[in-house]
């Protein structure tokens, strides 16, 4: 009985489509997901929808054509991202399909920014762009499904002196010595972000903790266990997801004469 109940609650709630851009009135959906709107979804005119940006705009609004040409939305009110905690991981990538596991649940938890980190002891390196679509194709998806604000950016490969240098705001680094300090010790600080470096399982470099101590950053540990890098990654994202608060407000309506 419960089942069937939450089953048709899934069922009504509105659609989340990704879009460039939102704004009130009519909005022409681009080619991908209009054809995801109509012959995946099977949605009509007249059927709720919720419009998304990767920025962080939202809007709900209703199927008011959805022809074999176009599919438009009706838009009354769009929604500004409020300010909000973003927390950016920078992690060694794990192998094979552990890493688009990693990406997914990264996204779910509301990570602002992901950059697949070169480390001195990496032993994984993704090449290519086919693998970067891969993953914002992912990072996407999850932002439907989850309903998170915005969708989860992806940068290049980085090597990770690179990443020390432009980091802003309270960056810290994953650890195994006895003196790194729990999460909740730099989450008390008074930043909006959060920068969290996250080393292979091989660990960090000799000259690499050199550079994150020049640099201040504090070193933390999630436990006494050795973990995967895609295990430390999403525990990590978990913890500051529940003891920020505020990370997934919404933000309130606004006319689209202010964007």
């Amino acid at each position: 009985m419960q089942l069937r109940s939450l089953g048709r609650m899934l069922c009504a709630m509105p659609r989340r489509l990704i879009v460039h851009r939102i704004q009130q009135g009519a909005n022409v959906l681009p080619e991908d997901q209009a054809h995801h709107a109509r012959d995946v979804l099977r949605l009509r005119a007249g059927d709720e929808v919720e419009l998304f940006t990767a920025s962080g705009e939202t809007a709900a609004g209703a199927i008011a054509e959805a022809t074999a040409q176009r599919v438009v939305v009706n838009v009354e009110q769009v929604r500004a991202p409020a300010d909000r905690f973003a927390l950016m991981i920078a992690s060694a990538v794990p192998k094979g399909a552990r890493a688009d596991w990693m990406i997914e649940k990264l996204s779910e938890l509301g990570v602002a920014r992901f950059v697949p980190l070169i480390t001195a002891r990496s032993v994984v390196h993704p090449e290519g762009k086919n693998k970067l679509e891969r993953w914002r194709r992912l990072a996407e998806e999850s932002a439907k499904q989850s309903k998170r604000i915005g969708v989860m950016g992806i940068d290049p490969p980085t090597p990770v002196r690179s990443v020390i240098d432009r980091i802003s705001g309270t960056a810290a680094y994953l650890s195994t010595a006895p003196t790194a300090l729990p999460p909740s010790s730099i989450l008390d600080l008074p930043s909006s972000s959060l920068t969290l470096l996250i080393g292979p399982e091989g660990g960090w470099a000799d000259d690499e903790i050199r550079a994150f101590e020049n640099r201040h950053l504090t070193p933390i540990t999630l436990g006494g266990t050795i973990l995967r890098v895609e295990t430390a990654a999403i525990a990590a994202a978990a913890i500051v997801a529940a003891l920020v608060p505020g990370k997934h407000d919404l933000s309130s309506p606004r006319s689209s004469k202010s964007s």
